[in-house]
């Protein structure tokens, strides 16, 4: 008897689960949600679970509400939050489908479970974007087969807009943000350009912006505890490859996040973020698999260390008083470097199928490893006294 029952609960639970599964896991691996799929899917979470909840906050320029999607199972008053941004560019849509999996999988206990973390996301940043589908904006991108459109309802290019705060959009972001007080934030991203063998790169807050104390911390312990993560889980990760020219040969730059982007704009409230950026010429399923595990491990972190992640917050507000310089601008350090083994394809030049002029293209059938210069140092080039 108690076999069948206990038969009877894992059909039921099997069952379950399949009744939320995501459109892009019902498609064939290169196909995406669309926003009213994606509305629903979240709606129906938070009817079945009370771990789920969905809240509306602010909203797009084309008038649209701005849904928060939050994963709470703690007991705990003072939880830390995750916050994850998805969608700020439709056309990058690893985020969105990885993040409705996630939710799910936490809601189901399919993961590991955070005990003092909740996990907030936006669905989608960029609503009006994400409804202008299409099939040809991403140039080159693999995937996935119809996508959403770069800039918002009225052109905006939402990742430029955080500081000056000229749409609708943004001032829902800052009013969702200061809500939240996250201790920890991701804005998922798909890069463009050069070619390589990375599926996953990233881009670190830089940690000259994060102070000593926090930036120390986020960038020697906590970042490459979460890449370390990354590649058991058999993913290649490298730094946000930002290269200007055919090869990486003389090295490339960390890149600087100024406050007119997502990251730039948390990190002036003392919170380390991460813009996750998947190969845009890597399979969508790949790319979404490699988003979905850097949140997994984030969670996973967070939740064990938010103690010591807060307490580096607090420290770093001491720098932060009235007659104490405070840098507003910054350039990179040339003279300071670390080497990456640099794992990319030789570059070479063939005739273009539309000029028949010559053209820059990878050549995967010679991958390299090579060391490479990584200039991953800023200092201040411009600094006011904070006043009284």
């Amino acid at each position: 008897m108690k076999k069948i029952t206990l038969l009877l609960l894992v059909q039921t639970v099997f069952s379950f689960a399949q009744d939320f599964k995501t459109p892009y896991e019902k498609g064939n691996g290169n196909q995406t949600t669309t926003y009213e799929e994606m509305v629903k899917f979240y709606d129906d979470l938070d009817k079945n679970f009370e771990s789920i909840s969905v809240t509306e906050k602010g909203k797009d320029d084309n008038g649209e509400p701005i849904r928060v999607v939050i994963f709470d199972n703690s007991k705990n008053q003072n939880t830390s939050v995750i916050f994850i941004n998805n969608g700020i560019h439709p056309g990058e849509s690893d985020g969105i489908d990885a993040t409705m999996m996630l939710m799910r999988d936490l809601a189901l206990g399919k993961i590991k479970v955070p005990q003092n973390t909740k996990v907030a996301g936006i669905e989608a940043y960029n609503i009006s974007g994400m409804q202008r589908r299409g099939k040809f904006s991403r140039a080159n991108q693999n995937g996935p087969e119809e996508h959403g459109f770069r800039g918002n309802a009225r052109n905006f290019d939402l990742n430029r807009d955080f500081i000056k705060n000229d749409t609708e959009n943004a001032k829902a972001f800052q009013e969702i943000f200061h809500w939240l007080k996250p201790i920890y934030f991701i804005d998922n991203h798909v890069s463009n350009g050069a070619d390589y063998q990375y599926t996953f790169t990233y881009i670190s807050t830089n940690k000259e912006r994060l102070g000593n104390s926090l930036g120390t911390y986020f960038h020697q312990e906590m970042q490459p505890k979460l890449i370390q993560n990354m590649e058991k889980s058999k993913i290649l990760n490298v730094p946000y490859v930002n290269i200007h020219g055919d090869s990486p040969d003389e090295g490339f730059p960390a890149f600087m996040d100024s406050p007119r982007y997502a990251t730039g704009y948390t990190t002036l409230f003392n919170i380390p973020g991460t813009v996750a950026e998947t190969h845009m010429l890597k399979p969508y399923q790949d790319r979404v698999k490699a988003t979905y595990e850097y949140m997994r491990h984030s969670i996973n972190f967070v939740d064990e260390n938010y103690t010591e992640i807060s307490k580096k917050m607090m420290e770093e507000l001491t720098n932060y008083l009235p007659n104490k310089k405070y840098a507003i601008r910054w350039k990179l350090d040339s003279t300071k470097y670390s080497f990456i083994d640099f794992k990319g394809y030789e570059a070479g030049k063939k005739p273009s199928e539309i000029s028949g002029k010559p053209r820059l293209f990878y050549d995967r059938n010679k991958p390299f490893t090579r060391k490479v210069k990584f200039f991953d140092t800023y200092k201040s080039d411009k600094e006011i006294v904070i006043p009284s």
